[in-house]
């Protein structure tokens, strides 16, 4: 059982190594105005789409005006389960992505 608690004390110390790097890395983003100018210049072009796009969508494919799936029934839900499922199962995260399935129909 030697190399058990081995292994766990090395996942331990690389974890805390990696959280520290992180850390650092933040914090030197952060400190540096230069960098944050870069890092806000990068998201600029993907919030504007995300608003130019979301505007002007009908309702059919999830507008401004819609509130429900245009489309729904049981099959929809059970793909939307499937779907979250391979997703959490990817990411290694529960509830991660699915969600409802939208068709044009």
């Amino acid at each position: 059982m030697k190399w058990g608690k081995d292994l766990y004390r090395m996942f331990m110390a690389a974890s805390l190594a990696h959280a520290k790097w992180d850390y650092e890395t933040s914090m030197n983003i952060l400190r540096d105005k230069k960098k944050l100018w870069i890092l806000g210049l990068m998201l600029l072009p993907a919030a504007l789409t995300s608003l130019a796009f979301a505007a002007d969508l009908p309702a059919q494919l999830g507008g401004e005006k819609a509130y429900t799936p245009a489309f729904y029934s049981n099959f929809i839900f059970l793909v939307s389960i499937a779907v979250g499922l391979c997703a959490g199962l990817i990411t290694g995260c529960i509830g991660a992505g699915g969600g409802f399935i939208i068709t044009p129909h």
